[in-house]
């Protein structure tokens, strides 16, 4: 069943399917984390029902964004999420593996990658989810290398790559961008309340740079042991 929420209160709206994987906050920290330039060339992999393109475009002026999706059903949900939100002159979405992109994009055509892949390897746990949630989940069409090595294939030198993935992947996460020739920049915790172990980092790197690394304040989720945002989450919601 179909449901259309607000992305952005009062501003913007998605059109979310029970059968998929549906957008959670990771997805929202991270859209709000990255940093574009006006006319950049960014691309989402694994853009799901295009969440991020949607926020990128409404923060940001005159950019020019693709979300790739493989999974046909999810990549025309995506698509109608941007004509919803009349933004079909800044996003394009197409129906792509991201590990067989060579024939459809040029080394070095982007300025910035974006990605919140699946957090976990095929290996970890039992899937018991349908096979679009499962697939947002866990590894099945893309392990971490794959999305590295393609976000790195894509860059232009001196471009930057944003995601988000699990704290404890956080040194696996590193040593693969350093494989790529993408050294990791900016990195910030994440955690649900100030008492608790971060559950996510947001990262960025930058392809071709030396190494160093500059690790911002924690971003905490809830104020104390309420279910309440904090005020940073608030605004990040434009709450």
């Amino acid at each position: 069943m179909e449901e259309i929420h607000y992305l952005i209160e009062n501003e913007l709206e998605i059109i979310q399917d029970d059968r998929f994987f549906k957008f959670g906050t990771d997805s929202v920290l991270l859209a709000n984390f990255v940093e574009l330039r006006r006319g950049d060339k960014v691309i989402d992999l694994g853009t799901g029902s295009g969440v991020i393109p949607l926020l990128l475009a409404y923060k940001n002026e005159d950019l020019e964004l693709t979300g790739v999706e493989i999974q046909a059903e999810a990549a025309d949900l995506a698509r109608r999420n941007v004509e919803f939100n009349q933004l079909e002159n800044q996003i394009k979405i197409i129906n792509e593996d991201l590990c067989q992109l060579e024939g459809v994009f040029e080394a070095g055509s982007f300025d910035a990658v974006v990605s919140n892949p699946p957090y976990l390897p095929v290996q970890a746990g039992k899937m018991k989810e349908n096979d679009f949630v499962a697939a947002a989940r866990h590894e099945i069409y893309a392990e971490l290398e794959d999305v590295v090595a393609e976000a790195a294939r894509l860059l232009k030198y001196g471009g930057h790559f944003f995601l988000v993935h699990r704290a404890e992947r956080l040194t696996e996460v590193i040593e693969t961008l350093a494989r790529h020739n993408c050294q990791a920049k900016e990195l910030r915790l994440v955690q649900a309340r100030i008492d608790s172990e971060a559950d996510i980092f947001l990262l960025k790197a930058k392809k071709g740079a030396n190494p160093g690394l500059r690790v911002k304040p924690v971003l905490i989720i809830y104020q104390e042991q309420s279910s309440e945002y904090t005020r940073e989450l608030k605004d990040i919601y434009g709450l």
